[in-house]
């Protein structure tokens, strides 16, 4: 937080976290760095996070202790207004955010309501 993006500390900070990375994953797969194919490593950091994925601060979802807090449920003081995503619960990971979605379906229609109309949906006929 704070850095340039075009500075020599934030580069430098970028390169040791690519490092850091690099230097885990040939831990399984030896010399990695080296065998990857040229164009294809792409080091995100939080600020590339913001600028092209408008995550506030690169951050995805709220931080919680274990045990201690929750996240945010799927319900607002607005009617009609639901919540969904990776600031919700479960959380972060696209499973957990894709299950952010269904808790929050389900809570404006039942199972069987969503099944009755997926039962209206017909699907095109091939030519």
């Amino acid at each position: 937080e704070g850095l340039d993006r075009n500075g020599e500390e934030y580069k430098k900070k970028k390169e040791e976290a690519a490092d850091f990375l690099w230097s885990a994953i040939e831990e399984y797969v030896p010399d990695a760095r080296n065998r990857a194919v040229k164009g294809t490593v792409q080091i995100g950091t939080p600020l590339t996070h913001e600028r092209f994925l408008r995550r506030t601060n690169g951050a995805y979802g709220p931080r919680v202790d274990a045990g201690k807090e929750t996240l945010p449920g799927h319900k607002t003081p607005l009617k009609g207004l639901s919540l969904c995503g990776d600031y919700t619960f479960p959380g972060i990971g696209v499973p957990a955010t894709a299950t952010s979605g269904a808790v929050t379906a389900n809570n404006l229609l039942s199972v069987p309501q969503h099944w009755a109309m997926l039962d209206k949906i017909r699907l095109l006929e091939k030519k």
